[in-house]
């Protein structure tokens, strides 16, 4: 596989663009050739396979589909189960640099009594987990998977943690597991709509928040097409490692928090290395109908792919978000003023809510010690406001 990979980077052929398009078509093209040309000529799986199996890895069969996880235990015993999940076009190295300092605080700088036990899994479709055989495994399917995960490991307390798809999941967990569920903590719990224009006189457009995708149209393109033509598409990620690459770091550039310069946050070898979890196990196709099963999970085409849960989430709940993490919609959000914490507290038992300075989609993979360090300030918040239920 590895020698078939580097035949095909060595005959890529490129779209042309124009001089000047920078990001504002999509993959910028200088960008593509020179991370092309390292990964053909420098970058090393091996090593990346070395290093990520330093981790505890597994396999078990959930609802008729092989699942992958990384189930890290801490030296400290009565360390809390946390369950992490991310979402498309992540993998399981979202979480990769915040494992250490979750499982062994005390060599971080912590405090042991800040201890979990880690689970990882990696989503149906998705990376090292089996790929579906048949329609429906929607979010809804998917947290019922890891419910069942967490019981036969033997956690009968746990917390979950969700950035991206693994929010709306990690958000069913809870609902559906409520009596062994501890807390919640999510990459953001959304946030208001932007302030209303005046009622009188000439409407006042709202002014756009710091990140500057402007709407729908130009940022939801890739949404239309996974929740409805997911195969039209699938056919070129599963041939072309190039068109993969371009369809998956465009995401990574457009929703991290940088200033221009994708770099400045993520290395190329860590961006080739989640896009080669994405090819060797031939999963650009399979990962993006988790769109089409979520959009169609109700009956019919639903307005988006994001249908949330009518009930309210009970469990003590964290909200964690990052200034770059959304995709900016039609209507702009606002995830740190009053309005989005009592748009949050409809729908879950906010004891901690904050809005981090920098960081964006990826954040424990983007900003990792903000992220473990809001992490630990929640797991405080709910020792202070129920500690009977953690113990």
């Amino acid at each position: 596989m590895l020698t078939d990979l580097k035949q095909r980077l060595s005959r890529v052929r490129f779209a042309d663009e124009f001089t000047d398009a920078g990001w504002d078509y999509g993959t910028n093209l200088a960008y593509l050739k020179g991370l092309v040309d390292y990964w053909r000529d420098k970058y090393d799986w091996r090593a990346q396979e070395k290093r990520l199996n330093e981790f505890d890895q597994f396999r078990t069969n959930i609802d008729g589909v092989d699942i992958h996880f990384i189930h890290q235990r801490s030296k400290n015993p009565n360390a809390m189960p946390l369950l992490l999940l991310n979402g498309w076009p992540s993998s399981i190295i979202e979480y990769e640099k915040v494992i250490g300092p979750l499982t062994d605080p005390a060599a971080y700088g912590g405090r042991v009594e800040d201890s979990f036990h880690v689970v990882i899994p990696a989503m149906p479709g998705f990376g090292f987990s089996g790929k579906p055989r048949e329609k429906g495994y929607d979010p809804e399917r998917i947290a019922r998977m890891w419910v069942q995960l967490m019981a036969r490991l033997g956690y009968t307390r746990y917390a979950a943690h969700g950035s991206d798809w693994g929010n709306g999941i990690a958000t069913r967990v809870a609902l559906d597991d409520p009596t062994h569920v501890a807390a919640l903590h999510l990459a953001g719990c959304g946030g208001a709509p932007a302030p209303a224009a005046a009622s009188t006189g000439n409407p006042t457009p709202p002014v756009p928040l710091p990140n500057s995708a402007v709407n729908a149209a130009h940022n939801l393109g890739y949404q239309e097409i996974q929740s409805t033509k997911p195969q039209t598409l699938g056919q070129g990620l599963s041939d072309s490692p190039v068109g993969l690459a371009s369809w998956i770091v465009e995401k990574w550039y457009g929703w991290s928090d940088h200033q221009g310069d994708m770099e400045k946050v993520f290395t190329k070898d860590e961006l080739l290395t989640n896009i080669m979890i994405y090819w060797v196990t031939n999963s650009g196709t399979s990962s993006t109908r988790i769109y089409y099963e979520s959009r169609h999970m109700l009956g019919g085409l639903a307005p988006t792919p994001f249908p949330r849960p009518e009930a309210r989430v009970n469990v003590p709940t964290g909200c964690g978000s990052f200034p770059s993490q959304y995709d900016r919609r039609g209507n702009l959000v606002d995830t740190s003023s009053p309005e989005a914490r009592k748009a949050a507290e409809t729908r879950y038992n906010v004891v901690h809510f904050t809005t981090m300075q920098r960081g964006g989609h990826f954040p424990a993979f983007e900003q990792p010690k903000l992220w473990v360090d809001d992490i630990r300030a929640f797991f405080a918040a709910v020792h202070n406001s129920d500690r009977s239920r953690i113990r």
